[in-house]
């Protein structure tokens, strides 16, 4: 007959099952290897440098990556000011261009009807050689008219023209008038109106040599404050700005905010428990 087991002995069965597993399974031995160990408490330094070079090489590239968008945005609007001044370039030829055309009618018309047209045929056949006199006159006369561009002193000749009826008076009227043509600024005005202005300005402390730096320094001031307000854009070379190189604070530094930032907070609670 079978043993009767009892309730102790089965229950003590699951405990001796568990001990003889880990037995077989268990750990038999533990070596600790002394230069890993030595590695591993070694490499806090080594891994810390690590991280320093990656966030600095990770800073360098952005700022990289900021100045190719800065260039790209240069690039962009420098062809946009290349544009504009492409398009009020072809505006002014334009311009030019009709009125140039619009002078070369006028030209054409003198304004007043020729009277070969009005006198009979027999007349226009018998004067043929008058009639070429007349047009070389003319033409003469529309060079002489035409003032000289670009030029600013010349003379001009007005001639009577026997078709306009002028009304009868006391006035004398020239068969040949020559009008001289001049620029308005005389040098030796100019040279009194000069020395005049050097005077008053010595009389009142003010030099003239310096105006222009003034007037530069003044002008720059308006650019800044147009920009601040921001009613202009910055100009380019206020854009392309030098940054300042990332670097890490040393001990001394990190001590000193430390100790700055415990005496704010202590500060702060002092206040606020009075």
């Amino acid at each position: 007959m079978s043993s009767i087991r009892r309730n102790r002995e089965i229950l003590t069965g699951g405990k001796k099952y568990h001990q003889q597993q880990t037995k077989k399974f268990g750990v038999d031995e533990v070596v600790f290897d002394k230069e890993s160990r030595q590695e591993y408490l070694t490499g806090f330094h080594k891994r810390k440098l690590q991280r320093q070079k990656k966030a600095q090489e990770y800073i360098k590239e952005q700022e990289r990556l900021a100045k190719v968008q800065e260039r790209k945005e240069i690039r962009d609007e420098r062809k946009k000011d290349l544009e504009n001044q492409l398009k009020g370039f072809k505006d002014t030829m334009e311009r030019i261009t009709h009125l140039d055309s619009s002078d070369e009618e006028e030209d054409k018309w003198d304004g007043f009807d020729s009277k070969s047209n009005s006198s009979s045929e027999d007349e226009a056949e018998d004067g043929e050689e008058d009639g070429e006199e007349d047009d070389d006159g003319e033409k003469e006369k529309k060079e002489k008219r035409r003032p000289q561009k670009g030029i600013l002193h010349h003379t001009e000749i007005y001639k009577r023209d026997d078709s306009n009826d002028f009304p009868q008076g006391d006035a004398i009227i020239d068969d040949e008038t020559t009008v001289t043509v001049e620029s308005l600024d005389n040098p030796h005005i100019k040279k009194i109106q000069d020395t005049n202005l050097e005077a008053i300005a010595l009389a009142n402390n003010v030099r003239l040599k310096d105006s222009e730096d003034v007037l530069k320094d003044s002008i720059d001031k308006a650019k800044k404050y147009a920009v601040t307000c921001g009613v202009a854009k910055p100009s380019l070379k206020d854009k392309i700005k030098k940054k300042k190189k990332f670097r890490y604070l040393t001990k001394a530094e990190r001590r000193d905010n430390n100790r700055k930032i415990k005496a704010n907070k202590l500060k702060s609670s002092k206040r606020d428990k009075s």
